[in-house]
């Protein structure tokens, strides 16, 4: 004869169901660090050619970003494309990591957009340039303290507040070419670095 289970070892399922979703592993790894790799040398690129490092003249700042964007948005669809299926992508830091950067990457499109036209249309704004040093470092803090509030992970909140320290200095160097290479520090340490841990605990099975 089949024993019908209990309502408490209903319940215990249940519980169990939702502890192993809570602890699921994030799966964004792979989007942080192209993103924080590609953030990381572009400001690098910044830098050196604002300076003068490298001869290569003012209209290759022009050209960097436009690679920049060419390259993260293929990338970003080739990524996301070949995402597929894996255990624990309905976890609630799953679903609030990708909301976070979704809705991260509208703010910045729309931030630069209207930045560029009004550049385009009244030759004035570039210092709207270096504010969005903070401005991006902040929501590298808030995605990654956040993230790592819900799925538990120590890591990631640390790494929240190392970008919040380089909002700190940026905001200091703001108009001055060194912002850039506190950007391009504080994207390597608080995303790339954080998303290679990411994909190394990924689950390499689909379901």
């Amino acid at each position: 004869m089949t024993r019908t289970p209990s309502f408490a070892e209903d319940l215990n399922y249940i519980r169990d169901l939702a502890e192993a979703g809570q602890n699921a592993p994030l799966l964004g790894g792979r989007f942080l660090a192209m993103w924080g790799g590609l953030v990381t040398l572009a400001y690098l690129g910044h830098f050196l050619i604002a300076t003068g490092a490298v001869n290569f003249g003012a209209k290759a700042l022009l050209y960097l970003w436009i690679v920049f964007g060419v390259l993260g948005g293929a990338g970003q669809f080739l990524l996301a494309s070949r995402q597929g299926e894996k255990p624990g992508q309905a976890s609630a830091g799953n679903r609030v990591q990708a909301v976070f950067w979704t809705a991260s990457g509208m703010l910045l499109s729309v931030y630069f957009i209207s930045l560029i036209a009004r550049m385009l249309l009244t030759g004035e704004g570039v210092q709207g340039f270096y504010w969005s040093v903070p401005m991006v470092l902040g929501l590298y803090g808030i995605g990654q303290f956040v993230t790592g509030a819900i799925s538990g992970q120590s890591a990631l909140k640390f790494a929240g507040v190392a970008a919040f320290s380089g909002v700190t200095a940026a905001v200091f160097l703001t108009g001055t070419e060194y912002i850039w290479l506190v950007g391009a520090a504080s994207a390597f340490l608080a995303v790339f670095v954080p998303g290679l841990m990411m994909m190394r605990a990924e689950p390499s099975e689909t379901v």
